[in-house]
């Protein structure tokens, strides 16, 4: 079974999966009854979240997500009491009420989605924000050349 956070509520068995997106604590009383936590914190992985207060797309209930915020921060480190062990990877969550064609999907996708990528599936050994924007630099002109859109971040050199 997997269920978001809200199911620690109720006595979860060992095979439960847990999807963390709000209440650290619902988190740590899933692994605390055996259960293993899929990442998706809505301040970081909810790609339908604007980048800025003055992004046209997204919305703001969690806050705004810009670029770094999307990448500098470590799995196993963001919920207290839940360790690595515990956790079976990140999600990021595109809720799609908001768009409604492929060029808004692209643009709150991109180029967050390739961080969460990252973080993923990199240990947190190597990963740094000032290494990780030149990498992800250089992913503009690909995206573009696939009909791909991107929010063009101001905080990543774009080449």
């Amino acid at each position: 079974m997997v269920g978001w956070e809200e199911v620690a509520r109720a006595r979860l068995r060992r095979t439960s999966v847990v999807q963390h997106w709000h209440d650290a604590g619902l988190a740590r009383r899933a692994v605390e009854q055996g259960a293993k936590v899929i990442l998706s914190p809505a301040t970081r992985t909810y790609l339908d979240m604007k980048y800025t207060p003055a992004s046209s797309l997204g919305l703001s209930w969690a806050g705004t997500t810009d670029v770094r915020q999307a990448y500098d921060w470590d799995p196993a480190t963001v919920v207290e009491g839940v360790s690595e062990r515990d956790l079976l990877g990140v999600e990021a969550a595109l809720w799609s009420e908001t768009i409604d064609d492929r060029a808004g999907l692209d643009h709150l996708a991109f180029p967050r989605l390739l961080g969460h990528a990252e973080l993923g599936w990199s240990p947190a050994e190597g990963r740094s924000w000032r290494d990780y924007r030149l990498r992800l630099a250089a992913h503009g002109a690909r995206l573009a050349a696939r009909g791909t859109g991107f929010h063009a971040a101001p905080e990543v050199p774009w080449v």
